[in-house]
């Protein structure tokens, strides 16, 4: 066996969010001796993913570790990707992705968020099929239907995931997986200047749609402003998809959570209204007096904030023109800034890669 790694990420015509990821992937302390390659899906023609596959087969790799550099198992593109890889017998959703030629075992990793883009039942048995079936499986499968969401319900509440959720993987492992994210966040609500017992945060992202990418989305973002909360990163947090939903409005909503009391949040599990109580963790019930636009401490006033921050792995296009363009009405802390350049990336990419390679030994010894 010699195995490779594959970092495939969506891409921009933006130079600058390719050099980004582009850093991030060079400062990542790799495994010795196993080949590396970054690629992406679009807008980088002269590395995309074939060019990778090609690179790497090149150098006599013929088990390929692949890392989906996406923030979250909700992208449609980190489906349809391991659909022309060969991971997956099918994808979720329509795609006008071609099969890719590759002749080495395909091991097909987790996004950021830790969801699996491949089921583990899936994965086993495309990997029992061996390197000489992969190209078939890839050319007999079929694109699946995929219904657009209806009104975004779900049960669950904050204590407990939604029982109509995703499953396909551990809740601890999730939670292992995710972290950083979570880090990265914090990160960017210390640049934003956040007060911990006073401001609430909104997460934007760019969001799907169908199902079941959309309730990945809410599902992992849900996950990640209750973690906000729980360990005092914010007053409160909630989240909106830039791709469906109003972020303006989001802002609008969450800063009216922030000047009225607790008993008179109407708590409702649509992926559109707030979803984390700002009061229930402390933050807010220091204060005493009444909420105008602020609340009174004796003779001081605090202002109650909303930051939005783009949960987008680089700076571009959304971040940089979409998101500014529908805050331009609402009063909200943003500074255009996504979440690279981090170290925790550079560290959860080296896990990644060892948690791939581990897999690869394990199936060839089996």
């Amino acid at each position: 066996m010699k195995p490779g790694l594959l970092i495939i990420s969506h891409g921009s015509r933006d130079e600058s969010w390719v050099t980004l990821v582009e850093e991030a992937i060079a400062q990542t302390d790799w495994p010795d001796g196993v080949a590396v390659v970054s690629s992406y899906l679009e807008c980088v023609p002269e590395q995309d993913i074939q060019y990778g596959i090609n690179t790497l087969e090149a150098q006599g790799v013929n088990h390929i570790g692949v890392i989906p550099l996406f923030v979250s198992a909700g992208s449609t593109h980190a489906d349809e990707i391991a659909y022309a890889l060969g991971a997956k017998p099918a994808p979720l959703c329509e795609t006008d992705l071609e099969p890719f030629r590759v002749q080495a075992r395909v091991y097909y990793g987790r996004p950021l968020d830790g969801g699996n883009v491949v089921p583990l039942q899936s994965a086993s048995s495309m990997l029992g099929e061996g390197i000489e079936e992969n190209g078939r499986a890839v050319e007999s499968s079929f694109s699946a239907h995929v219904e657009q969401s209806g009104d975004g319900s779900e049960s669950g509440s904050y204590l407990g995931l939604s029982a109509q959720s995703d499953r396909s993987c551990s809740i601890a492992d999730v939670d292992s997986q995710e972290d950083v994210l979570l880090q990265m966040v914090e990160e960017r609500l210390r640049g934003l200047g956040v007060r911990t017992d006073s401001d609430a945060v909104l997460l934007v992202a760019h969001g799907s749609r169908y199902e079941p990418f959309a309730s990945r989305w809410h599902e992992s973002l849900r996950r990640l402003e209750r973690k906000l909360v729980l360990r005092g990163s914010c007053a409160g947090a909630s989240h909106a998809l830039l791709c469906c939903e109003d972020i303006a409005e989001a802002v609008t909503r969450l800063q009216s959570v922030l000047t009225i009391g607790q008993d008179e949040i109407v708590w409702s599990c649509r992926a559109e209204q707030l979803t984390v109580p700002l009061d229930s963790f402390g933050g807010m019930d220091v204060f005493d007096g009444h909420d105008v636009g602020g609340r009174s401490c004796g003779e001081q006033t605090v202002e109650r904030r909303v930051a939005v921050v783009p949960v987008f792995l680089s700076r571009g296009y959304f971040t940089s023109h979409v998101i500014p363009q529908r805050l331009s009405d609402v009063s909200a802390m943003y500074d255009g800034e996504a979440l690279l350049p981090h170290s925790a990336l550079n560290r959860w990419l080296q896990q990644e890669a060892v948690r791939l390679l581990a897999m690869m030994k394990g199936n060839v010894s089996q």
